[in-house]
C-alpha cells in the first residue's frame, strides 16, 4: 500500500535490524540468550538516557518525556479504550537472540536481531548507543566485554549498513520503515492471501499463550489467532496510531474456530531467568515444535505473516513467541 493511503484495519509500522557483537574473550552462553540480551539492554538503555542519574522512574519529573519508560514501562494513556486493567503497554520492540548453550569464541560476531515498531523507529540512534554501552558493560555471568561491530537494516530481503565500529554515525531508520496492515475482518482469497487448506507452523522460540486465565500447553488455531489479534491490536493502538474499534474481532475468532489441528510435534521447553528488579527467579517456559492446521486458512495468511514479525504470546521482548509458516498447501 502506498505511503499516506487510507485503509481500514490495524496499521503496523516496523523496521528490522541486526546487531553484531564481537566478544573479546570466550563467552559462555546460557541455553536461551534472550534473557541475557534483554536484561543487559534494559540496564544499558536506562544508563544511556537517564538525565537525573537517579535511575528511578516512578517519581521522576521527566518520565513522561523519557525514552526508557516509553520502551519498558509504557503506561496506557489516561482515557485509553484498551488495556485499562494493565499497568504498561506492550514494548515497541522484539529481539531475535542468537542460539545459546555453547561458548561463543573470541572475535566471532554474535548476531542479535531487533525489530522496532512505530514511534520507536525514531529512536534508532538511542537504541544503537545503548547497544554500544551494553557491549562495554559486558555480557553473561562473567561480564565478557563485547564490541558492537555493526548494525544493519533489512528491507525486502536486502541488507543495508547503518553503523560500523569505524564509522559511529548511525544512519536514519526512515528509509527502512515498512508499513503493514491487518484487515478488519478475515478476507477471501486474493493475491496476498493464497488459497490454502493446510498449513504447518514452526515455533522457533518458546510460545507462552494465556487462555482461560492459564498458560496453555496446547495450541488450537483459535487460541493462536486470539493471541495474535490481541498483540497486533495493542501494538497498533499504542505505537502505530491504530484504532482497534474498526476490527471485527469476533468474526476473526469465529472463523478460526472452524480450523482443525491435524498433526503436531509440540513440546514444553522450560527455562528460567533471574529478575534483578523483583529479586526472584522466574520460570519462562513455553511451547516449541511444529503444528499443522487444516481448514479455511486463506483469510488468516496476512495475520500469520504479520505474526512472524511481531511474535505471539507473552515475553516477546525476550524473543519469545517467534514462529514461521514453513509450509502450506
Amino acid at each position: 500500500m502506498p505511503r499516506g493511503a487510507q485503509q481500514k484495519g490495524l496499521p503496523i509500522l516496523y523496521g528490522q535490524f541486526s546487531a553484531g557483537f564481537v566478544p573479546r574473550a570466550p563467552l559462555p552462553l546460557p541455553p536461551y540468550t534472550g534473557s541475557m540480551f534483554r536484561g543487559a539492554f534494559g540496564t544499558a538503555l536506562m544508563q544511556a538516557v537517564c538525565v537525573t542519574r537517579s535511575y528511578d522512574c516512578p517519581p521522576c519529573l521527566l518520565k513522561e518525556r523519557c525514552l526508557y519508560p516509553y520502551v519498558f514501562e509504557t503506561p496506557p494513556p489516561s482515557g485509553s479504550r484498551v488495556m485499562r486493567k494493565y499497568t504498561s503497554a506492550p514494548h515497541p520492540f522484539v529481539f531475535d537472540p542468537p542460539a545459546g548453550g555453547r561458548v561463543a569464541p573470541v572475535d566471532e560476531p554474535l548476531v542479535l536481531g531487533i525489530t522496532l515498531f512505530g514511534k520507536a523507529l525514531g529512536y534508532l540512534s538511542h537504541f544503537i548507543f545503548a547497544l554500544e554501552l551494553l557491549g562495554k558493560r559486558g555480557l553473561g555471568a562473567r561480564r565478557v566485554r563485547c564490541e558492537l561491530s555493526y548494525v544493519d537494516a533489512w528491507l525486502d530481503g536486502r541488507q543495508w549498513s547503518l553503523y560500523r565500529l569505524e564509522d559511529r554515525m548511525p544512519r536514519s531508520a526512515v528509509a527502512f520503515e515498512t508499513p503493514a496492515w491487518l484487515p478488519p475482518r478475515p478476507e477471501a482469497q486474493s493475491e496476498a492471501t493464497p488459497l490454502t487448506r493446510r498449513m504447518t507452523i514452526e515455533l522457533l522460540s518458546p510460545l507462552r499463550v494465556v487462555y482461560d486465565s492459564r498458560l496453555t500447553d496446547e495450541l488450537p488455531f483459535h487460541v493462536l489467532v486470539r493471541s495474535l489479534l490481541r498483540r497486533i491490536g495493542h501494538l497498533s493502538y499504542f505505537h502505530c496510531g491504530g484504532d482497534p474499534s474498526e476490527m471485527a474481532f469476533r468474526e476473526w475468532i469465529e472463523t478460526a474456530s472452524s480450523v482443525e489441528t491435524v498433526d503436531h510435534e509440540l513440546r514444553w521447553y522450560d527455562w528460567e531467568r533471574y529478575s534483578s528488579r523483583q529479586q526472584t527467579t522466574m520460570r519462562m517456559g513455553g511451547l516449541m515444535g511444529r503444528i499443522t492446521f487444516q481448514g479455511n486458512l486463506a483469510p488468516f495468511y496476512p495475520l500469520l505473516k504479520l505474526g512472524e514479525i511481531v511474535h505471539a504470546g507473552k515475553g516477546t521482548s525476550f524473543g519469545l513467541g517467534r514462529f514461521r509458516v514453513v509450509s502450506s498447501a
